[in-house]
């Protein structure tokens, strides 16, 4: 009897992730329910994790453009991090100590080889599509994990995680400036 249960949940789940697998339209899987109709603020904090690092690391590539420079190194990561994004970051806000442990968060998305920043997908960076997908996977295996009692993976992701740009301290812009928020509002810009 015990063989058919486990037989019957593991089928259960297949489908489960199948239907994942099988969604077209993240914000419609039926009757106008989302995928990431559960989502929680740390399913939100992977989902931006998981999309900021695949861009910074597909960005940094285009606009490099050389052989020799194959990725964003570890040593660098918070300087490219800061410049793509104006605000600064740090893996304790994930509940992590390092940037190699922050990767384990997302690994489905972003990875480093060595002490380069790497991505295994090769989907566009337009197809946000499969980081909601990713998010959600993550998030029902954590569930899961939750319902069988394994408190370790619980999140520890701090509010600070999903920052603006420009909210940060130290970084440049974000700002709404002096003279009413108004951009272009300063000394030296004509009012058309």
């Amino acid at each position: 009897a015990k063989k058919a249960e486990k037989k019957e949940g593991e089928e259960e789940e297949t489908k489960e992730e199948r239907d994942i697998d099988s969604v077209e339209d993240v914000a419609d899987v039926g009757g106008g329910v989302p995928l990431f109709k559960d989502f929680g603020f740390e399913d939100w904090a992977l989902l931006q994790l998981r999309y900021e690092l695949f861009l910074l690391q597909a960005a940094y590539k285009k606009d490099v453009d050389d052989p020799d420079r194959p990725g964003v190194t570890e040593a660098h990561f918070g300087f490219y991090y800061n410049r793509y994004y104006r605000k600064n970051f740090s893996p304790k806000s994930y509940g992590v100590d390092t940037n190699q442990d922050l990767a384990k968060l997302v690994k489905d998305s972003i990875a480093w080889e060595g002490d380069v920043l790497t991505s295994p997908l090769t989907c566009e960076p337009t197809d946000t599509s499969f980081f909601v997908k990713a998010t959600e996977t993550h998030r029902r295996e954590r569930q899961r994990r939750l319902d069988a009692g394994d408190e370790t993976s619980r999140l520890k992701i701090a509010p600070d995680a999903m920052k603006k740009a420009g909210s940060g301290s130290g970084g440049k812009g974000g700002g709404s400036g002096a003279k009413g928020g108004k951009k272009g509002g300063g000394k030296g810009w004509k009012k058309w």
